[in-house]
Protein backbone atom coordinates (compact mmCIF):
# COMPACT_ATOMS: atom_id res chain seq x y z
CA UNK A 1 0.00 0.00 0.00
CA UNK A 2 1.50 3.29 -0.50
CA UNK A 3 0.21 6.05 1.14
CA UNK A 4 0.14 9.02 -0.57
CA UNK A 5 2.73 12.44 0.29
CA UNK A 6 1.91 15.93 -0.47
CA UNK A 7 3.97 19.00 -0.04
CA UNK A 8 1.20 21.38 -0.36
CA UNK A 9 -0.63 23.19 2.26
CA UNK A 10 -4.39 21.83 3.30
CA UNK A 11 -7.12 24.01 2.22
CA UNK A 12 -9.01 22.73 5.40
CA UNK A 13 -5.78 23.42 8.06
CA UNK A 14 -3.71 25.67 6.25
CA UNK A 15 -0.45 23.79 6.84
CA UNK A 16 1.14 20.48 5.24
CA UNK A 17 0.31 16.92 6.48
CA UNK A 18 3.82 17.08 7.76
CA UNK A 19 3.26 20.09 9.88
CA UNK A 20 0.12 19.23 11.10
CA UNK A 21 1.14 15.39 12.16
CA UNK A 22 3.57 17.06 14.38
CA UNK A 23 1.61 19.22 16.10
CA UNK A 24 -0.93 16.52 17.06
CA UNK A 25 1.90 14.44 17.48
CA UNK A 26 3.66 17.32 20.01
CA UNK A 27 0.03 17.71 21.67
CA UNK A 28 -0.11 14.43 22.54
CA UNK A 29 3.30 14.29 24.18
CA UNK A 30 2.13 17.89 25.94
CA UNK A 31 -0.47 15.55 27.71
CA UNK A 32 2.14 13.02 28.61
CA UNK A 33 4.67 15.80 30.18
CA UNK A 34 1.58 17.64 31.35
CA UNK A 35 0.43 14.36 32.96
CA UNK A 36 3.79 13.84 34.86
CA UNK A 37 4.59 17.77 35.49
CA UNK A 38 0.64 17.93 37.31
CA UNK A 39 1.55 14.65 39.11
CA UNK A 40 5.03 16.20 40.53
CA UNK A 41 3.12 19.19 41.77
CA UNK A 42 0.73 17.08 43.64
CA UNK A 43 3.30 15.25 45.20
CA UNK A 44 5.23 18.48 45.81
CA UNK A 45 2.06 19.93 47.68
CA UNK A 46 1.00 17.16 49.68
CA UNK A 47 4.80 16.16 50.87
CA UNK A 48 5.46 16.97 54.66
CA UNK A 49 9.45 17.32 53.21
CA UNK A 50 10.38 17.91 49.87
CA UNK A 51 14.37 17.78 49.12
CA UNK A 52 15.89 20.91 47.82
CA UNK A 53 16.90 20.50 43.81
CA UNK A 54 20.30 22.30 44.03
CA UNK A 55 21.06 20.59 47.29
CA UNK A 56 20.41 17.58 46.06
CA UNK A 57 21.66 17.31 42.24
CA UNK A 58 24.34 18.75 40.09
CA UNK A 59 23.23 21.98 38.94
CA UNK A 60 26.55 21.76 36.50
CA UNK A 61 25.38 18.62 34.81
CA UNK A 62 22.01 20.53 34.71
CA UNK A 63 23.24 23.77 33.30
CA UNK A 64 25.61 21.84 31.16
CA UNK A 65 22.83 19.60 29.40
CA UNK A 66 20.88 22.99 29.14
CA UNK A 67 23.63 24.88 26.88
CA UNK A 68 23.86 21.59 24.84
CA UNK A 69 20.52 21.22 24.47
CA UNK A 70 19.64 24.65 23.59
CA UNK A 71 23.03 24.50 20.70
CA UNK A 72 21.48 21.49 19.44
CA UNK A 73 17.72 22.87 18.51
CA UNK A 74 19.49 26.00 17.31
CA UNK A 75 21.57 24.01 15.07
CA UNK A 76 17.78 22.34 13.57
CA UNK A 77 16.58 25.63 13.28
CA UNK A 78 19.38 26.81 11.22
CA UNK A 79 19.04 23.90 9.28
CA UNK A 80 15.32 23.77 8.26
CA UNK A 81 16.27 27.31 6.09
CA UNK A 82 19.08 25.45 4.16
CA UNK A 83 19.15 23.01 1.22
CA UNK A 84 19.70 19.47 1.59
CA UNK A 85 22.75 19.89 0.64
CA UNK A 86 23.39 22.55 3.88
CA UNK A 87 21.17 20.89 6.30
CA UNK A 88 22.32 17.53 6.56
CA UNK A 89 26.20 18.57 7.93
CA UNK A 90 23.60 20.12 10.70
CA UNK A 91 21.55 17.94 11.03
CA UNK A 92 24.55 15.38 11.61
CA UNK A 93 26.32 18.42 13.88
CA UNK A 94 22.92 18.22 16.18
CA UNK A 95 23.20 14.49 16.69
CA UNK A 96 26.45 14.91 17.88
CA UNK A 97 25.23 17.30 20.79
CA UNK A 98 22.64 14.91 21.42
CA UNK A 99 24.60 12.51 22.39
CA UNK A 100 27.17 14.99 24.65
CA UNK A 101 23.32 15.42 26.08
CA UNK A 102 23.29 12.03 26.79
CA UNK A 103 27.04 11.51 27.48
CA UNK A 104 26.22 13.76 30.21
CA UNK A 105 22.88 12.60 31.34
CA UNK A 106 24.57 9.09 31.63
CA UNK A 107 27.52 10.81 33.45
CA UNK A 108 24.90 12.65 36.27
CA UNK A 109 23.07 9.21 36.69
CA UNK A 110 26.66 7.02 37.55
CA UNK A 111 27.14 10.07 39.87
CA UNK A 112 23.78 10.37 41.38
CA UNK A 113 23.83 6.57 41.35
CA UNK A 114 27.18 5.95 43.40
CA UNK A 115 25.87 8.78 45.84
CA UNK A 116 23.04 6.90 46.82
CA UNK A 117 20.51 8.78 45.26
CA UNK A 118 17.85 6.48 43.70
CA UNK A 119 14.12 6.43 43.27
CA UNK A 120 13.64 4.23 45.73
CA UNK A 121 15.01 6.81 47.90
CA UNK A 122 12.41 9.36 48.81
CA UNK A 123 9.45 10.81 46.05
CA UNK A 124 11.76 13.43 44.85
CA UNK A 125 14.46 11.36 42.99
CA UNK A 126 11.46 9.13 41.48
CA UNK A 127 10.48 11.67 39.52
CA UNK A 128 13.58 13.37 38.96
CA UNK A 129 14.93 9.79 37.02
CA UNK A 130 10.91 9.20 35.74
CA UNK A 131 11.08 13.00 34.32
CA UNK A 132 14.91 12.83 33.07
CA UNK A 133 14.66 9.53 31.77
CA UNK A 134 11.48 9.71 29.87
CA UNK A 135 13.49 13.59 28.29
CA UNK A 136 16.16 11.44 27.33
CA UNK A 137 14.54 8.40 25.41
CA UNK A 138 12.73 11.55 23.38
CA UNK A 139 16.70 12.89 23.39
CA UNK A 140 17.13 9.91 21.47
CA UNK A 141 14.19 9.58 19.58
CA UNK A 142 14.88 12.95 18.21
CA UNK A 143 18.55 11.72 17.01
CA UNK A 144 16.96 8.57 15.26
CA UNK A 145 15.12 11.11 13.65
CA UNK A 146 17.99 13.07 12.47
CA UNK A 147 19.69 10.28 11.00
CA UNK A 148 16.59 9.23 9.45
CA UNK A 149 15.65 12.39 7.56
CA UNK A 150 19.82 12.96 6.62
CA UNK A 151 20.02 9.49 5.27
CA UNK A 152 16.45 9.68 3.12
CA UNK A 153 16.24 9.83 -0.30
CA UNK A 154 13.29 12.29 -1.07
CA UNK A 155 13.06 15.71 -3.29
CA UNK A 156 14.08 18.91 -1.77
CA UNK A 157 10.51 19.60 -1.01
CA UNK A 158 9.56 16.67 1.44
CA UNK A 159 13.11 17.12 2.65
CA UNK A 160 12.09 20.61 3.98
CA UNK A 161 9.31 19.06 5.36
CA UNK A 162 10.74 16.74 7.33
CA UNK A 163 13.15 19.17 8.71
CA UNK A 164 10.87 21.98 9.74
CA UNK A 165 9.33 18.83 12.08
CA UNK A 166 12.11 18.05 13.39
CA UNK A 167 12.37 21.90 14.10
CA UNK A 168 9.06 21.83 15.78
CA UNK A 169 10.27 18.22 17.77
CA UNK A 170 13.60 19.91 19.36
CA UNK A 171 11.63 23.06 20.63
CA UNK A 172 9.51 21.27 22.48
CA UNK A 173 12.22 19.30 24.02
CA UNK A 174 13.65 22.25 25.16
CA UNK A 175 10.61 23.46 26.28
CA UNK A 176 10.12 20.27 28.70
CA UNK A 177 13.87 20.67 29.67
CA UNK A 178 13.52 24.13 31.02
CA UNK A 179 10.54 23.20 32.90
CA UNK A 180 12.59 20.15 34.28
CA UNK A 181 15.75 21.95 34.62
CA UNK A 182 13.36 24.58 36.78
CA UNK A 183 11.39 22.22 39.40
CA UNK A 184 13.82 19.60 39.60
CA UNK A 185 17.13 21.47 39.58
CA UNK A 186 16.38 24.73 41.19
CA UNK A 187 13.62 24.91 43.56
Amino acid sequence: MNVPYTTARRSDTGVNNVTLGMWLFIASEVMLFGALFSSYALLRASATDWPSGPQTLSLLYGLINSVVLAALTSVVWRARSRSPQAARPLLLLANSLGSIFLIVKSLEYQHDITANLLPHVNTFLAMYFTLTGLHAAHVIAGVAANFWVVKGRVDDAMFAGRVRALALYWIFVDIVWLIIFIFMYLL
